[in-house]
């Protein structure tokens, strides 16, 4: 009864009551016969406009909408407005909705097939002698009473069907967004329980953290005192390697100078020699001579004698001539010990000297091997200097550092009380959301 009531006062705000009821049956009568056609043009300008032709994309589809359009015009134009007429227009509407089919297409569509159906009535009115002396204004007027009747249903079933829709989107949202919430309160519960326990075991570990960085910083700077210290001993080593070094260079250069004094008495006593040998030529040829003499001295004494008491003179002068010559014999023949015996001392004191030299340029190697090695074992003592004020600079300053972190831990300690009371106010207001959203939930729902 009361969807009949509904229909009814429906029927009445356009009028469609009494003599227009009535004339709605003329305007179907003049209408029906061209319903066909004006269908068939209405689909196949469809089939022509790309936007429209998506939401029918097949003759099938189109056949079909146009059957069931014609059946419930018939309805329509018959001014059978029945509950399947009022259900059909509904139908239309929902269909719309569920395809997607915009409300301005589906204006404008009626608009153009409202234009062609007054067309007809205009033309039949014209042609007709019975139609000729009447109006066709109540005719006309009825026709969009009736297509505007039959809009309005579909659009309100439209938008009744759009609105279902949002409402089981928004409950359907709803319930999911209800249900994420409680999720997440539920998830940040749990992990503001979680980062409770965790700031309770942080506050321990920054007080043992705090402890062993205090042990550290000091064990550090023992550390450092002691590469002091290392450095110290280093330097005063590196000082007695350089005094070392002097004194090895010291030695370098005397031995130095003591090959190069060798090497000069060497020559010199190779002069010696030369000479020696000059002086035993001269010596052999004196002796030569003298053998000479002493032969001149024997012929002499023979002559002396063939010449009896006139040669006596001569004889005695042979004589002294050959005791000279001996005398030089003699003499020659002691030098030439002497020079032999000057020759060997002279050999042998070359050879010595040569030894001397070979004693000497070994020391000088040994000089340099041990001036290498003092060299390099002072660059090593300086770059080890050097490490070792690096490591206590760098031990400093790792005590520092870590004096810095225990500070930086002791802030820390100060900042995970300050979470843990965050936590506890977070976890506070997770709660009062979670009510929040509920009652949010529960007016909009209302609404």
């Amino acid at each position: 009864m009361a969807e009949n009531r509904k229909r009814s006062a429906r029927l009445h705000a356009y009028g469609l009551q009494g003599d227009t009821r009535d004339r709605v049956k003329e305007v179907g009568k003049i209408l029906l016969p061209h319903l066909d056609e004006v269908l068939s043009d209405f689909y196949e300008e469809i089939s022509d406009t790309p936007d429209w032709n998506a939401f029918f994309p097949t003759q099938a589809l189109r056949d079909h909408a146009r059957q069931k359009q014609k059946q419930h015009w018939v309805l329509m134009l018959t001014s059978d407005f029945s509950q399947q007429y009022f259900e059909g227009a509904e139908k239309i509407g929902q269909v719309h909705n569920r395809i997607g089919l915009p409300i301005s297409f589906y204006t404008a569509a009626y608009a153009r097939v409202g234009l062609a159906l007054q067309g007809i009535i205009m033309n039949s009115v014209g042609r007709n002698a019975f139609f000729r002396r009447r109006d066709p204004t109540p005719l006309m007027d009825t026709l969009s009473r009736v297509l505007m009747l039959d809009t309005e249903l579909a659009n309100s079933a439209f938008f009744a069907a759009q609105a279902a829709q949002y409402e089981n989107r928004l409950n359907e949202i709803s319930r999911n967004f209800e249900d994420e919430i409680g999720r997440v309160v539920d998830v940040l519960s749990t992990s503001m329980h979680q980062l409770d326990a965790a700031a309770n075991g942080m506050t321990t570990e920054i007080s043992r953290a705090r402890q062993g960085a205090d042990s550290l910083s000091d064990n550090a700077s023992r550390i450092a005192t002691s590469a002091q210290s290392v450095a110290s001993a280093i330097e005063e080593l590196s000082a007695s390697i350089t005094s070392i070094t002097q004194d090895v260079n010291n030695a370098a250069t005397a031995s130095a100078n003591a090959m190069e004094e060798a090497t000069a008495s060497s020559e010199q006593l190779e002069s010696l020699q030369a000479a020696a040998e000059e002086i035993d030529e001269v010596v052999n040829m004196i002796a030569q001579i003298a053998k000479q003499t002493n032969l001149l001295a024997v012929n002499a004494t023979v002559e002396a004698t063939r010449a009896g008491d006139a040669g006596k003179g001569f004889a005695v002068v042979a004589f002294e001539i050959k005791a000279l010559a001996e005398r030089i014999s003699q003499a020659t023949s002691s030098i030439n010990d002497r020079i032999r015996r000057i020759q060997s001392e002279t050999r042998l004191m070359s050879t010595r000297i040569s030894g001397i030299g070979d004693c000497v340029e070994r020391v000088r190697s040994f000089s340099d091997s041990i001036r290498v090695a003092v060299t390099e074992q002072t660059q090593a003592a300086q770059h080890i200097s050097q490490h070792a004020d690096s490591t206590a600079s760098s031990t400093t300053e790792i005590a520092q550092m870590i004096r810095d972190v225990s500070h930086r831990v002791e802030r820390s300690g100060d900042t995970s009380l300050t979470l843990k009371d965050a936590v506890g106010t977070v976890s506070d207001e997770a709660g009062t959301l979670s009510q929040r959203v509920r009652a949010f939930l529960t007016a909009l729902r209302a609404a």
